[in-house]
């Protein structure tokens, strides 16, 4: 067996990886991928030519490597995946290891239990459908909501797009939307912290959807989703109440 550590995968290692992705994503029923695009530490296991395990890390924004990993069903419990951890410690160091986990995957969790990571916490994907019918609740003052608008940051060629909303011209609050395959990402929304609490989060967030769901190029997309911490039940009702349903958790293990 050959262990290969890369930052940039040839075309023909890009191709095993999905092709080991898609394996083990039909056999396990999961969703979760493996970023193949992005500036990661590759580490791959294989036999001949065939790729048996793969662990791929990347450092997130608080300076955290975070793991995905994938074995062939068939080659499961032979110390594949001990194995590529090792070699990624050597370059993490005493960073902690992040992995995203799809609890439907029993294997996964035998691994996580048998090595000793320690579960942190539980984000959520939820995800509005274009023909759902938004019903959003007025805040306390209407005079808010009418001097409420909404501004356009980036230019129509950039993507991400960043909108910002302004109450009386002020800025109070922004949100970004980022277009993937099958949808548009909505992230990075936030309202100043001072005028947090008021009611002001619904009204931006009513507005926002009301503005996309009103646009053209929305109707090329069967679904708005996001991503949130089980940690922000405030942030997950607000949602709930916008219409957005949860269809998907991901819990997240620290080693």
């Amino acid at each position: 067996m050959n262990l290969y550590r890369t930052n940039t995968l040839s075309q023909i290692q890009k191709q095993d990886l999905l092709k080991l992705q898609n394996i083990c994503r039909n056999h396990d029923k999961i969703s979760v991928t493996l970023p193949v695009e992005e500036d990661c530490i590759y580490c791959l296991l294989y036999n001949e030519e065939i790729l048996l395990s793969a662990l791929c890390g990347f450092f997130n924004e608080n300076g955290d490597c975070e793991c995905g990993a994938f074995t062939l069903p068939e080659h499961r419990r032979k110390g594949h995946f001990s194995r590529l951890l090792k070699e990624m410690i050597k370059e993490t160091k005493d960073t902690d290891i992040v992995f995203p986990v799809d609890l439907r995957c029993s294997d996964t969790l035998g691994v996580l239990e048998e090595i000793g990571a320690s579960f942190w916490y539980q984000e959520h994907i939820m995800e509005l459908p274009l023909s759902s019918l938004l019903i959003t609740p007025a805040v306390n003052s209407q005079k808010r909501v009418n001097n409420l608008e909404l501004s356009i940051a980036s230019t129509p060629e950039e993507i991400p797009i960043q909108c910002v909303f302004l109450l009386d011209g002020e800025a109070v609050g922004s949100c970004f939307l980022d277009t993937q395959e099958h949808g548009a990402y909505f992230y990075g929304f936030e309202i100043s912290e001072p005028l947090r609490n008021q009611g002001l989060g619904t009204a931006c967030l009513s507005l926002f959807l009301e503005t996309y769901f009103a646009h053209p190029n929305a109707k090329r997309f069967k679904k708005l989703f996001l991503q949130v911490s089980g940690l922000n039940q405030p942030a997950i009702a607000l949602y709930k109440k916008a219409g957005f349903q949860i269809t998907e958790s991901l819990s997240y293990y620290v080693y």
